[in-house]
C-alpha cells in the first residue's frame, strides 16, 4: 500500500496536529462478545486463534489500551471500580474473535475490498490531506502513524477489516425487504395506545370441571404434530461441587479478618454524604428563551423557598418536573459527590444544612438544592464489616476450593474412564452433588444451572458421550458428560400422552371460560366490572396508554387482545378474546390515539430504513452464532489472567 502512495503522490509534504488522527482512530473499535475456548498450550505470543487465522497477543494489547481508554472516557473517576467487575481483557478479546469470525464470514461469501478502495478511505481522513485535498506524503503518513503506536502496515489492515464489515452490513441490507405492511405495523405500534379496564378470567375454575380420555389426547396428538415436535436436545449427567456447601464447611480465622481490613482500609471508607431535596425546571425549549424562561421559573421558586415557614417539599411537589422525586418532596436520599453530575454536586456539597442553593444548570435543567443534613467521611471500624469481610474470604476460598475439587473429580473419571450414572453416583459426598438434567433445547439456561451460554454452546458441539470440565458455573465448579442427544422431531406419543391430555382439557376449558363471559358481555357496557370479576373468579386489570405488542399487566402479550382494543371504539366493550390455555378477556375502553395515515406517508421512507437495520442486526447476530458452531476458537486464558484485575 505504501508503494501505491507513493507511486500516485511523490513529494508531497505537509503538518497537521496529531489530535485530529486519534479522533479518526476511535471509530474502528466497538465490537461485541464472544465465547472462550480452555485450551492454551502452545499459545505463546498468541491471544486466540480463530479457525486458521491468529491474533496476536501484540493485537491484543493495542486493542485492550484503546478499549480501557474508552472505558475510562464512559465511567470516568468510577472506572477503578467498575474494571474489577467488567474483566475488561475478557471483553476485548471475546470482542476480537468475534470480528474474526464477520470478517471470514464476509470473505467466504466473497466480499472484497481493493487496495485502491483503501487507498481512497485513507484520503478520506483530513488528517492525511493536504488543504487542496492531495496526499501528505508516505513519510508524514508513517510519521502520524508512528505517534499513533501503529504502522501503516497495521492501520491499513484495520481500515481494510472495517471496510469488509461495513460492506457485509450492506450486502444484509441489500437482502432484506419490508413490506409497506410491516412498515404500517410498526408505525402503529410505535403511535398507537388505548387506555381502559381489562376484565380477565382465568380457565382454572373450568379446568377442574372438565374431563378428557387418551383416546381423545391421541386423537389431539394426532391432529397437533407441530404442538409436540421439539428441535436438538441434549441431556447431561453433571457432579457439581456445590459453592454455598462449600463456604458453610469454610471457617476463616479472625487473624485473616483483620489482615484482609488492614491491607484494605480504603474500601471500608465510609465518604461524606449530603442528603437534599431538589426543585427541577426542565427547558421547554433547548434555545436561549428557553433557558432564560426555566431560570426566571427557578429564580421564582427559590424565593418563595426562602420565605419564612416555607415548605421546601410541598414546594417540589407543586413545581419540580423531576417525576422520580416529586411525590417524596423531591428527597433524593444521601449521595456521594460521584453518584451526581458534577454541578449538581459542587452546589450541594458547598451547602450548609438547611441552605438553598442558587438555581443550578444541568444536563436536566435548572435545580433548587436544599441540603437538609451532611455526613463526614469515615472510616467504617472494623466490628462493623467483619461479617462482610468473612463472607467475602469465604467466597474465594470456596472458589479456589471448588476449583481444586472439580479439577480432582475430572482426573479420577479419566483415569477410571468413568461412564456410568452408578460411577459418577459414587463420587458425591456431603460438598459434591452428583446431578442429570431432563432434555433441554439449545438456549442460556440449562436445567439446575441457570444462565450458562458458553457451556451451552460447547455442549451443542458436543458428541454424546463428551466430558467437559471443569468449568465455573453460578452454582459453582462442574465437571459433566453429554448423557444424550436427541435429534429434532416430534416427541413419541408415549413420552407426549400427559402433555396432550393436558392439552384437550384445557382446551375445554378454555371455551367454557369463554362461553361463561360472552353470557355476561351485554350488561358490562355501564356496569361495574369489578363485580362479574368476582362472580366469575377473575380480576380487573387497569392498562393506560398501552402499545401494540405490549405486555398488559395480570393478562400478557396478545396480538388477539390489541386487534380488540384497538378496533373498539370509546366506551365500548371489546369481543370476548380467547388467551390460549390461560383464560378470556373482554376489556372496557376509556381512550383511544390512532394513527394518523398522513404521518404514516411522512415517516414511511426513515421507519423502513429503521426496520432494515434492524433486520440486519439479527441477520448479523445469526451469522455470529453460526459462525461460532463451525469454528474452532482458542483463547490463551493464561494471557488474559496477567492482566485481569487482582481479586480482593
Amino acid at each position: 500500500m505504501l508503494k501505491l502512495l507513493r507511486d500516485q503522490f511523490k513529494n508531497l509534504k505537509i503538518v497537521l496536529w496529531f489530535v485530529v488522527f486519534v479522533f479518526v482512530l476511535l471509530i474502528f473499535m466497538d465490537w461485541g462478545a464472544g465465547r472462550l475456548d480452555k485450551t492454551d498450550r502452545g499459545m505463546e505470543g498468541i491471544a486466540a486463534k480463530v479457525g486458521g487465522q491468529i491474533i496476536s497477543e501484540t493485537e491484543f494489547l493495542r486493542e485492550l489500551r484503546s478499549t480501557e481508554d474508552r472505558f475510562r472516557q464512559m465511567y470516568g473517576q468510577q472506572y477503578e471500580t467498575f474494571r474489577k467487575q467488567l474483566d475488561v481483557p475478557a471483553l476485548t478479546l471475546q470482542g476480537m474473535v468475534e470480528r474474526a469470525l464477520l470478517m471470514q464470514t464476509a470473505e467466504r461469501v466473497g466480499l472484497r475490498i481493493s487496495d485502491q478502495e483503501v487507498l481512497d478511505r485513507i484520503l478520506s481522513f483530513e488528517a492525511f490531506r493536504r488543504p487542496d485535498g492531495t496526499f501528505v506524503g508516505t513519510e508524514l503518513y508513517a510519521r502520524i502513524l508512528r505517534g499513533s503506536q501503529t504502522t501503516p502496515e497495521e492501520f491499513e489492515a484495520s481500515l481494510r477489516q472495517s471496510m469488509l464489515l461495513e460492506r457485509l452490513q450492506q450486502a444484509l441490507a441489500a437482502s432484506v425487504v419490508i413490506s409497506d405492511a410491516e412498515v404500517a405495523a410498526e408505525f402503529k405500534r410505535r403511535n398507537e395506545s388505548v387506555s381502559g379496564e381489562a376484565l380477565f378470567v382465568p380457565l382454572t375454575r373450568k379446568l377442574a370441571e372438565v374431563t378428557a380420555t387418551d383416546t381423545e389426547a391421541r386423537t389431539f396428538y394426532d391432529a397437533n404434530p407441530s404442538r409436540f415436535g421439539h428441535p436438538d436436545q441434549w441431556q447431561i449427567r453433571y457432579l457439581l461441587v456445590d459453592r454455598s456447601r462449600l463456604r458453610r464447611a469454610i471457617t476463616v480465622p479472625d487473624s485473616q479478618i483483620e489482615q484482609h481490613y488492614s491491607s484494605h482500609l480504603q474500601d471500608y471508607r465510609s465518604e461524606e454524604e449530603v442528603r437534599a431535596r431538589h426543585i427541577l425546571v426542565k427547558l421547554a425549549t433547548p434555545d436561549p428563551a428557553g433557558d432564560e424562561a426555566a431560570l426566571a421559573r427557578a429564580s421564582m421558586i427559590r424565593r418563595e423557598a426562602l420565605k419564612p415557614g416555607a415548605d421546601f417539599a410541598a414546594l417540589a411537589r407543586q413545581y419540580s418536573e423531576d417525576d422520580g422525586s416529586k411525590p417524596g418532596g423531591g428527597d433524593l436520599g444521601f449521595f456521594t459527590r460521584e453518584r451526581m453530575v458534577k454541578e449538581f454536586s459542587d452546589a450541594a456539597f458547598a451547602l450548609e444544612p438547611g441552605g438553598i442553593s442558587e438555581p443550578v444548570k444541568s444536563q436536566f435543567g435548572y435545580h433548587v438544592i436544599k441540603v437538609e443534613e451532611r455526613r463526614p467521611a469515615a472510616q467504617r471500624p472494623l466490628e462493623e464489616v467483619r461479617e462482610q469481610i468473612r463472607t467475602t474470604l469465604a467466597d474465594a476460598l470456596a472458589e479456589g476450593e471448588g476449583s481444586r475439587r472439580a479439577a480432582a473429580l475430572r482426573e479420577k473419571i479419566d483415569a477410571a474412564k468413568l461412564t456410568t450414572e452408578e460411577q459418577w453416583r459414587a463420587l458425591a459426598d456431603d460438598v459434591v452433588t452428583s446431578n442429570v438434567t431432563p432434555y433441554f433445547e439449545r438456549a442460556d439456561f440449562i436445567p439446575g444451572l441457570g444462565r450458562e451460554p458458553e457451556l451451552m454452546a460447547e455442549i451443542a458441539a458436543a458428541k454424546e458421550g463428551f466430558v467437559g470440565g471443569p468449568r465455573r458455573t453460578v452454582r459453582g465448579w462442574i465437571v459433566y458428560r453429554v448423557a444424550s442427544v436427541r435429534k429434532a422431531g416430534v416427541t413419541p406419543f408415549e413420552e407426549a400422552s400427559p402433555q396432550a391430555l393436558e392439552a384437550v382439557k384445557r382446551q375445554r376449558a378454555l371455551e367454557a371460560t369463554a362461553a361463561e363471559l360472552e353470557v355476561m358481555r351485554p350488561g358490562l357496557g355501564a356496569g361495574n366490572l369489578q363485580t362479574t370479576a368476582t362472580a366469575l373468579g377473575g380480576r380487573v386489570e387497569q392498562f393506560t396508554d398501552h402499545r401494540r405488542g405490549a405486555a398488559v399487566s395480570g393478562i400478557g402479550a396478545s396480538q388477539a387482545f390489541d386487534e380488540a382494543v384497538f378496533g373498539t371504539p370509546v366506551g365500548g366493550i371489546t369481543p370476548v378474546v380467547k388467551l390460549a390455555d390461560r383464560g378470556a378477556v373482554v376489556a372496557r375502553i376509556s381512550a383511544q390515539t390512532l394513527a394518523d395515515p398522513a404521518q404514516l406517508e411522512r415517516d414511511r421512507a426513515s421507519l423502513r430504513e429503521s426496520l432494515v437495520q434492524t433486520e440486519v442486526q439479527r441477520l448479523e447476530q445469526a451469522m455470529l452464532a453460526e459462525a461460532k458452531r463451525e469454528q474452532a476458537v482458542t483463547i490463551n486464558k493464561a494471557l488474559l489472567a496477567r492482566f485481569r484485575p487482582e481479586p480482593e
